[in-house]
C-alpha cells in the first residue's frame, strides 16, 4: 500500500541562515573590515609615497642627463616647467605627475613652450603653473627652507646652501601633513624628518611650511644644485 507524503511534507528539508545566525556573520564581517580596512589603505598610502619617490628619482636622473649635454638649467616663471623642458628635450616620457597633493585638471594648464636657438633654451607663453606638481629652478635664497618655496635646503640638516647658485627642485603642492612626512622619511630617513606631522621640515632634501588649517602644505624637494 503506498503512502502518499502528508501536507507540508515533501520529502527534503529546508535549509538557511536563521536570524541569529545571520547576525552572527554579520558582526564577524564588521570585525574583519575593522581590521583589514585600516592596512589595506596604510598598504595604498605606501604606495603613493613610493610611486612619488620613484618620480622624483626619474625626474633627477633626467635633470642630470640635461645639464650633462646642455649645461646650466635656465631659472623658470610662475608659467614655465623644467619637466616641460625635460620633456621637449626628449629626456621625460610625460610631465612631472604624482599621486599626492594637487591632481592636475582636465585638461591640464597648458604651461610656457620651449625652444632652442642659439644654443640657448627660452620659454614663452602659458599660463602660471602653481597650482600642480611640478619641477622648478630658482635662485638661492636665505630664508628657512620650509618658506624659501625651493630656494634653500638644509640637506645635512644644518647649514643652508650657498648663496648665488641656482636650485632645481620638485614641487607638490596640497600635500597632506601626514604624506609630507612619509615622503620625508622615505628620502631622507628618519634623522632629517619632522618630529610630527603638525610642524614644518627644514633639514634634508625634503622642506615644507606646517599644515594649514585644511592640514595641507606644500611641499618641495631637492634635485640639482647648479
Amino acid at each position: 500500500m503506498n503512502k502518499h507524503p502528508t501536507a507540508g511534507s515533501h520529502g527534503h528539508s529546508h535549509s538557511g541562515f536563521s536570524l541569529i545566525e545571520m547576525i552572527g556573520l554579520l558582526a564577524i564581517i564588521a570585525v574583519l573590515a575593522a581590521v583589514i580596512t585600516p592596512r589595506v589603505l596604510s598598504a595604498l598610502e605606501s604606495s603613493k609615497i613610493s610611486a612619488t619617490a620613484d618620480m622624483i628619482g626619474r625626474a633627477r636622473n633626467a635633470v642630470t642627463e640635461f645639464a650633462g649635454r646642455y649645461g646650466k638649467l635656465p631659472v623658470t616663471s610662475a608659467n614655465s616647467r623644467i619637466d616641460d623642458l625635460l620633456m621637449c628635450a626628449g629626456y621625460l616620457d610625460q610631465r612631472f605627475t604624482v599621486r599626492i597633493g594637487a591632481q592636475p585638471p582636465t585638461p591640464p594648464i597648458m604651461g610656457a613652450t620651449w625652444t632652442y636657438a642659439n644654443s640657448v633654451w627660452a620659454a614663452a607663453g602659458g599660463a602660471s603653473q602653481d597650482s600642480q606638481a611640478r619641477i622648478i629652478c630658482v635662485a638661492s635664497n636665505a630664508s628657512v627652507p620650509s618658506a624659501a618655496a625651493g630656494g634653500n635646503y638644509r640637506l645635512d640638516g644644518e647649514s643652508n646652501l650657498p648663496s648665488g647658485v641656482t636650485l632645481i627642485s620638485a614641487v607638490i603642492p596640497n600635500v597632506t601633513c601626514t604624506q609630507a612626512k612619509a615622503l620625508s622619511v622615505a628620502i631622507d630617513g628618519d634623522s632629517l624628518s619632522a618630529a610630527t606631522n603638525a610642524v614644518g621640515d627644514d633639514a634634508g632634501k625634503v622642506a615644507y611650511a606646517a599644515p594649514d588649517r585644511a592640514g595641507l602644505t606644500t611641499v618641495y624637494i631637492y634635485l640639482a644644485q647648479q
